[in-house]
């Protein structure tokens, strides 16, 4: 499971350091997308469940009667948030802080966040094309762990995908995305498709993404994830590639919108 958050985990872990000019095909579309505190969401919080969860941790830790193992997230403006663990016994901290690393990966799709700010430690230059643009950018002090990603923009300003490319292999991300009735005619993501090859193995993580409308926020309500990973063979070897297919729902719900629960609750923590 680590190792699928891996690929899709890569390009919103991008470091800041030597800021260089944002291009306006990114700073455009950062306008574009939808952001609920952009529209007053100060305050949030919410459940998250994961469909093969509760299965996976019984049979880790040998605990037969969990009934319900899920993430409750506390959000607060402009970006600290808390995620706790329920459902497990007290104790196994190491496990916890390993679940809570998975969270860290899904809450993009609840608050998105800016493209300018994951890329401006690189230096970026477009290159015009037909279909649209394409935005380079290289890590001159080759002290980053992605040394080269590129963003490419169709004609109409939307990010249709991005490719990185690090020592530990190249990870293609491919984007569907439209406006909802609820998004004030702003882009959100309705598919993410990420192909990632590290040596002979390849790995496909498809998601889908359900909205649901809480108070004039559009929250997601499913995300379908099916991974698929295969081992790539030379063409030489005339034995069937092996295949492991993977399908997990992540569900969201219990929304509180701008009730003040996170933030009492991050602000009491915080001082603990």
């Amino acid at each position: 499971m680590k190792k699928i958050l891996l690929v899709i985990s890569i390009l919103c872990g991008l470091n800041l350091a030597n800021a260089t000019a944002t291009p306006p095909e990114i700073e455009n579309f950062d306008i574009r997308y939808y952001d609920p505190s952009n529209y007053g969401l100060r305050d949030l919080v919410f459940e998250m469940r994961m469909s093969n969860l509760v299965e996976t941790m019984k049979q880790r830790l040998q605990i037969k009667d969990l009934v319900d193992v899920y993430f409750k997230i506390y959000w607060m403006y402009p970006g600290k948030y808390k995620v706790d663990v329920e459902g497990l016994p007290a104790g196994f901290k190491e496990i916890k802080s390993e679940l809570k690393a998975m969270v860290k990966n899904r809450l993009d799709f609840v608050i998105p966040e800016k493209l300018s700010p994951k890329v401006r430690s690189y230096e970026l230059k477009a290159q015009k094309s037909k279909k649209g643009t394409t935005i380079v950018g290289t890590d001159k002090t080759h002290t980053r762990a992605v040394n080269e990603i590129r963003l490419s923009f169709d004609g109409g300003g939307k990010l249709t995908g991005f490719k990185t490319m690090s020592p530990m292999g190249v990870n293609t991300s491919e984007m569907k995305m439209s406006a909802k009735s609820w998004s004030h005619n702003k882009w959100v993501v309705d598919r993410l498709i990420v192909k990632s090859i590290q040596g002979i193995q390849m790995t496909e993580i498809n998601h889908d993404v359900e909205y649901e409308n809480v108070d004039g926020f559009g929250f997601p309500k499913k995300v379908e994830v099916m991974t698929t990973r295969k081992l790539v063979k030379p063409e030489s070897v005339k034995s069937k590639d092996e295949q492991l297919k993977l399908k997990t729902e992540v569900m969201f719900s219990k929304y509180e919108v701008n009730t003040g629960k996170a933030q009492r609750y991050i602000t009491q923590g915080l001082r603990k």
